[in-house]
Formats: C-alpha cells, structure tokens, sequence
C-alpha cells in the first residue's frame, strides 16, 4: 500500500512549492504531472477474500495541471488529473478484463478525472518541505461525478524541482453506479468498496521557471 498524493494529494505539492518558493511579488505558479512517475493503485476484496485477500491493479496517468498563487495558496491552489480507465493492469488478463469492460465500462468511459475545489487543515509538518492537508474535489468515475475528501502527505525535493504526494481514500462501488464484478454467475461478488491509494508526481510546467538548485 502507498502511503505517505495521489489524485488529489498533488495540490498538497503545489501548496509546498508556492510557498517554498515564493517570488517577491505574488504570482500564478503552474506546474504539470508527470505521467511515468504517477501511479495510483486500485484494491478490491476478492470472492472468497478470507481465503484470496484483495485484488489490486494500477492505472497510468494521461495529464494533469496545478496552479496556484504562492501568496494566498490554500484560497488559489487548484489542480486537474485524469488517469485512463482503459489502462487497469492486474496481473491476470481475466480481472483485467472484467474490471474494464464490465465494472467501468471504459469503452463508453475512458477517462477517471479529479478536479479540486478546495484544500482544508492544511499544516505543516517541517516547513517549505513536507506538509498534510485534506483535498475536497469532484471524482468523475463510470460517468458519474461526486464530491471526495483527500487526505494527504505531500514532499518538495531539497532542488525544489520535484514534488510528491500520497494518500488514499476509499468509496462505495454503488456511489459512481458500478456493480460489483462477479463470478460463477453471481454467486460469488467481489467487495463493494474500492481502496485507491496513489503517489502522483509534479514538476514545473516550464523548466525555466524551476527555482535554481541550492549550491
């Protein structure tokens, strides 16, 4: 399990960066995903999950932006990811398959978005290094959109060019109206709520803008 964002733990980097660095005169900072470094990570009970445990597989990142004002960076920071639901990896082709086509129904909804509309309890745990906040967004999941609380722990890199974040959250498979996978017919139903655990990985939209690397 990831711990430590993910969707929405990426403006938790955002808030790290806006403040670490903050030029003399407020401004709008923006930054973007970074796609091979992001990863979020998707745990579902087995039937029989006594026996089996949880199913777990990954799905990779398309795009994502951050933005925010290093003067007022709770009120301004704002971010926007999508991951591909086409994507899911599991390790057996079966599941795969099961989860893409049955559960998401990804030919119809490719694309699983977050889109934040506030940060709270934002803290630091060791300033313009590592902090703790808590994202409320809009999840938009097998065409379904509802309101999600993050929490998350978010990392700047000593160079100030690189910024983490992790968390994870859980939901209900009937609150973005999937059914839960099946076997044998029905006889046998995975668990209703899904784990998302994720690490998502930001650097600056423009490379020149990158503070210059302490010496």
């Amino acid at each position: 399990m990831i711990r430590g964002p993910g969707i929405a733990a990426l403006i938790g980097a955002t808030l790290i960066a806006a403040v670490g660095y903050a030029p003399a005169a407020a401004e709008t900072v923006h930054f973007r995903v970074d796609p091979g470094a992001t990863q979020i990570v998707a745990s579902v009970k087995e039937p029989l999950a006594r026996i089996r445990g949880a199913a777990s597989g990954t799905f990779n990142a398309i795009s994502g932006t951050i933005e925010g004002d290093p003067a007022d960076p709770v009120k301004t920071g704002r971010i926007a990811i999508t991951f591909d639901a086409t994507s899911y990896k599991s390790g057996s082709a079966y599941r795969d398959k099961r989860v893409t086509r049955d559960a998401l129904d990804a030919e119809h909804f490719p694309a699983i978005r977050f889109v934040s509309t506030r940060i709270e309890d934002f803290a630091w745990v060791s300033r313009d290094v590592e902090a703790t906040a808590t994202i409320v967004g809009n999840l938009t999941l097998h065409g379904v959109t509802r309101e999600v609380r993050i929490p998350i722990d978010a990392t700047l890199s000593p160079d100030r060019k690189l910024f983490s974040t992790d968390g994870d959250f859980d939901f209900a498979m009937s609150d973005f109206g999937i059914e839960q996978p099946s076997t044998l017919f029905g006889a046998l139903r995975t668990g209703r709520r899904v784990d998302l655990n994720f690490r998502v990985v930001a650097v600056p939209a423009d490379p020149a803008s990158a503070a210059p690397t302490p010496k």
